[in-house]
Formats: structure tokens, sequence, C-alpha cells
């Protein structure tokens, strides 16, 4: 089960920030290790919520491999997405970090459906009893 925690806004700086004037806002964050969703209370807290979520599903059940390949997330973002990864995450965390803010921004059926395709598969069966 997922605990979401509500946390005061923490700005990230990416190198060369100040310089362009720019400033990114954290959300929220998943902490892998204790399998938490943190959402602060700033932005749209059901997109973070989501993507955060995601980064869960990724981890939990997908065991870290993107349901898409890395070509056809880079396609599906928008030029700042693009740019955000380049600036903020290494070539190899790109397609996880692609792939959680489209999920975000998926219809919720969709995103539920496929959140219960995703983890439904890698939950392994019950064993049975004596």
């Amino acid at each position: 089960m997922f605990r979401a925690t509500l946390l005061g806004v923490v700005l990230l700086q990416p190198l060369g920030a100040n310089a362009r004037g720019d400033k990114l806002q954290l959300f929220g964050l998943y902490v892998r290790g204790r399998r938490e969703v943190v959402v602060c209370p700033r932005g749209n807290q059901l997109e973070t919520l989501l993507h955060e979520g995601w980064h869960a599903v990724q981890s939990l059940c997908l065991r870290g491999t993107p349901l898409l390949g890395s070509d056809a997330l880079l396609h599906q973002l928008g030029r700042r997405d693009r740019r955000e990864l380049q600036l903020l995450y290494l070539p190899d965390q790109w397609p996880r970090e692609a792939e959680a803010r489209l999920m975000a921004r998926e219809a919720l059926d969709r995103y539920l459906q496929t959140l219960d395709r995703s983890c439904t598969a890698a939950v392994p069966a019950a064993p049975k009893a004596n």
C-alpha cells in the first residue's frame, strides 16, 4: 500500500539555472526504499500523485522496465519535457521519467487500467495451503 505524505515545497536548481533564471519545483517523489509517494501541497497534486505513483508501479510491478521504448516515449513528450530530461536526468533514467510524465497525463480510467494490467501480471500467485 502506498502512503501519500504532504510536505512543504522544495525548490531544485539544476546546473546553470541561476544564469538562465530557471527554477524547477519539486512537487513530489517516490521513495523506493520506503515504498512511499510524497506529494507536496503545490501545483497539480493529482498529476503529481499519478506521476510518482507510476514510479512505484515501475519499481514494484514492472521491475524497472518501461512499457514503451525510449524512442516512442521521447517522441510523445513536448519540447519542455525533453529539455528537462536532458538537464536533470542521466540518459539511462530518461525512459522511466518520460513514461511517468506521460502516464500522469493519461485519462484516469486509462491510467488505472494500465496500472492494473502492469501490476496484476507482476504479482506472484499466493502459495497453496496444505
